[in-house]
C-alpha cells in the first residue's frame, strides 16, 4: 500500500507461534514496573516512557508480533507500508536495543528477532523485494528508506550486544549503499524524486548518513564515513517535502560530526536548525509539522521526535542554550500532546487556531516507535556530567551515576512547581551540584535539607559547592505565573511555566460552536484553578489551570467562561479539538 494514498506493567504474555506481542523476559529483569523504584526514578517522563513501552511490548491494534515486524524484510504483502522494507523492524530493534542500554532492561524475543530478520538479508546486502540497479522507482526508494531504518537499528543493538554475525549483515547493507552511492548522488536521481514523492523522495537516500555514520563508529571503515559525508553534502530543505526524513537526515551529519570532529558538519546543521526554527513551520508547541510548508496540514510524532533530538544534540555540542530551550519547549508541550492515551505516537491536525479531533491518527508503522526511541535521548539530557560535578538541565525525572556524584531527580514540577534530587553516592571530597534556570520560570530556589541554599553562578543558574554524602536532599522550586504571547497576526496563546495552555472540547463544550474561532477572551481577568487533590487522569498538570471569561461570538451579550489547561494532559484522555489561539487584546506579564 503507497503511503502517500498508569502505568504499571501488566503481565507480560509469552512469545507463542509469532502470534503474541515480543514480551519482557520477566518482570523482574526489566528496571520497570515494580522495579522502578528500584531504578530510583518516578515521575511524569518515566511514566510516559512506560506507557509507550507497554504498548509496544503488550499492547494490540496492531500487536508487534515477530511476524508482524518481520513481514517488511520478507517483504510480504498484508499489513500497511511493507514496501519499506525494515522500516518498522529496524525501528523496534534499535528502540528496545537503546531503551535496554538506558533503563537497565531485558527485552526477551530481541535476540531471536534480530538473528531472524539479519538472516533474510539478500545475496546484494539489501533486505526486502528486489532493487532495480537501472532505473529506480518510488518502490526502491521506499526499499532505501526502510534499509535505512533497519541499518540504524541494528548498529544499536550491536552496542548493546556486539556479534560477528550481527557486524557482518550491517557492514553488507552497508557496502550494498556504497555501491549504489554513484548511482543515488547522481543529479538525476535528486531531481527525479523531488518532495512530490514526499515519503518515497530522495530523503529516503538522505536520511542514509545516520546508519553509515555509526557504522563507521563501530567499524572505522572510511568508505562509510566518505559516503555519509557526500550524502550530507546534497541535503537540502524542500519545500513541501517530508521533514522527518530531512531531520533524520540532520541527526545523521551531527553523528557523522561527532565521529570525525569536522566542524563544517556542525555548522551546516545550526544554519539548517535556525532556518527551520525561523521559519513559519515552526509551531508555538515547539514542534513542526509532517511537511514542510505548504504541505503542512499535520504533524507526525516522528517528526517531533527528531526536531527533540536535533536539537538536545546541538546542545550537547554547543552549550548554546537555544537548543536546549526548544527541545524542552517540544517535550513539554508537542511531543507530549503527540502521544496518545494508548502509548501510541502519530498524527495531529492543525488549523490556524488550534488541533482538531478529526484527522488524529495512531501511527503504528512508524512515530509510536519512533517516540519510544527518543525518551533515552531525554532522559540522557535531564542531568550532565562536568568538571567537578554534575548539573541538572531539564526540569524532569532523572537519574545519573558518575564517579563524582550520582543522583536521581523525582519531578512534581506540574503539581506543586518542586522537583527533588536525591544523591544516592558521592566521591571523595567536594563536588559542585548545579541547577539550570530556565527562561520560562521567574527564579529558582533550591533549598539543601539541612537548611542550606544554592547560591547563585554565571549563566542564569544555581549551583553549591560541598562534600556530598548518599541520601542528601536538594529541593528545587521553580517560581513560575501565567503569560502570553502574540499567537498569528490578531490572536495570543497562553503559557504557564513550561506548559502551553489550550481550550479543549471536553473542558467546554459551549465553547466550542460554528463560530468558536471567533470568540473573544476578556484579558486581565485570568484566575487560577484551584488544585484538586485525589485521583487525577494521568499527565495531568494541575498547577496550570486557569479560567478566562470570553464573550461568545454568536451571543455576545451572555459572557461565559473557558477553562484553559496545559495541552500535555491530552495524553492521558481520549482526543478532543483544541484551541491555542485566542481573540483579545494582548497584554504583558
Amino acid at each position: 500500500m503507497d503511503r502517500r494514498g498508569f502505568v504499571k506493567i501488566a503481565a507480560m504474555v509469552p512469545l507463542v507461534g509469532g502470534g503474541a506481542p515480543l514480551a519482557l523476559a520477566s518482570l523482574a529483569s526489566t528496571g520497570l514496573g515494580a522495579s522502578a523504584t528500584s531504578f530510583g526514578m518516578n515521575g511524569p517522563l518515566r511514566a510516559r516512557y512506560e506507557l509507550t513501552l507497554k504498548r509496544v511490548l503488550s499492547g494490540g491494534s496492531p500487536a508487534y508480533t515477530e511476524e508482524f515486524l518481520l513481514a517488511d524484510v520478507r517483504p510480504v504483502a498484508g499489513r500497511r507500508f511493507t514496501e519499506y522494507s525494515g522500516d518498522l523492524s529496524g525501528r523496534y530493534i534499535g528502540a528496545l536495543a537503546t531503551a535496554a542500554q538506558t533503563y537497565h532492561a531485558r527485552f526477551a524475543g530481541l535476540d531471536s528477532l534480530v538473528e531472524k530478520a539479519i538472516a533474510l538479508q539478500k545475496p546484494d546486502g539489501y533486505f526486502g523485494r528486489t532493487f532495480d540497479y537501472d532505473k529506480p522507482t518510488d518502490q526502491d526508494l521506499a526499499l532505501l528508506w526502510g534499509n535505512g531504518r533497519l541499518l540504524v537499528g541494528l548498529v544499536e543493538y550491536y552496542r548493546l550486544k556486539p556479534s560477528a554475525p550481527v557486524l557482518a549483515a550491517c557492514r553488507r547493507l552497508g557496502d550494498f549503499m556504497v555501491r549504489i552511492g554513484p548511482l543515488m548522488l547522481s543529479s538525476q536521481m535528486r531531481e527525479s524524486f523531488g518532495a512530490q514523492h514526499f515519503a518515497s523522495s530522495y530523503i529516503c537516500w538522505m536520511q542514509q548518513t545516520e546508519g553509515l555514520a555509526n557504522l563507521y563508529m563501530v567499524t572505522g571503515d572510511e568508505r562509510y564515513k566518505k559516503l555519509a559525508g557526500e550524502i550530507a553534502a546534497v541535503i537540502e530543505r524542500r519545500a513541501g517535502d517530508h521533514a522527518h526524513g530531512y531531520l533524520s537526515s540532520l541527526r545523521g551529519v551531527m553523528d557523522l560530526y561527532g565521529a570525525t570532529g569536522e566542524a563544517g558538519y556542525l555548522r551546516q546543521c545550526e544554519t539548517a536548525w535556525h532556518e527551520v526554527a525561523g521559519s513559519r513551520d515552526l509551531q508555538i508547541t515547539g514542534g513542526v509539522p509532517e511537511g514542510w510548508s505548504p504541505n503542512n496540514h499535520r504533524t507526525e510524532g516522528c517528526g517531533e521526535a527528531d526536531w527533540v533530538r536535533l536539537s538536545l544534540s546541538l546542545w550537547k555540542a554547543t552549550g548554546k542554550q537555544e537548543y536546549l530551550s526548544m527541545a524542552e519547549r517540544a517535550i513539554f508541550n508537542e511531543l507530549a500532546f503527540n502521544q496518545f492515551a494508548t502509548g501510541d505516537f502519530g498524527h495531529r491536525v492543525f488549523t490556524e487556531t488550534g488541533f482538531q479531533a478529526h484527522g488524529a491518527a495512531r501511527a503504528w508503522w512508524c512515530c509510536t516507535l519512533h517516540g519510544l526511541r527518543c525518551f533515552p535521548d531525554i532522559h540522557g539530557s535531564v542531568f550532565r556530567s562536568q568538571d567537578g560535578g554534575l548539573h541538572y538541565d531539564l526540569p524532569l525525572d532523572g537519574r545519573i551515576e558518575t564517579k563524582v556524584l550520582s543522583a536521581v531527580a523525582e519531578s512534581s514540577l506540574g503539581e506543586n512547581g518542586t522537583v527533588k534530587i536525591t544523591v544516592k553516592a558521592a566521591g571523595k571530597g567536594p563536588a559542585v551540584l548545579g541547577i539550570r534556570k530556565p527562561g520560562w520560570a521567574e527564579a529558582v530556589d533550591a533549598q539543601l535539607k539541612d537548611g542550606g541554599r544554592l547560591a547563585a553562578m554565571e549563566g542564569g543558574s544555581v549551583s553549591v559547592e560541598r562534600t556530598w554524602a548518599a541520601g542528601d536532599v536538594v529541593t528545587v522550586k521553580y517560581a513560575m505565573k501565567l503569560r502570553s504571547e502574540t499567537y498569528g497576526k490578531d490572536r495570543v496563546a497562553y503559557s504557564y511555566g513550561p506548559w502551553l495552555l489550550g481550550a479543549a472540547a471536553t473542558d467546554n463544550p459551549g465553547y466550542f460552536n460554528e463560530l468558536t474561532v471567533d470568540n473573544r477572551l476578556v484579558r486581565g481577568k485570568e484566575t487560577a484553578l484551584p488544585v484538586q487533590s485525589g485521583i487525577k487522569r494521568p499527565f495531568t498538570v494541575p498547577i496550570a489551570g486557569h479560567i478566562v471569561p470570553y464573550v461568545p461570538a454568536e451571543f455576545p451579550d451572555q459572557q461565559g467562561t473557558v477553562k484553559l489547561r496545559a495541552i500535555a494532559e491530552q495524553a492521558g484522555e481520549p482526543t478532543t479539538s483544541w484551541e491555542l489561539g485566542f481573540l483579545g487584546e494582548v497584554r504583558s506579564y
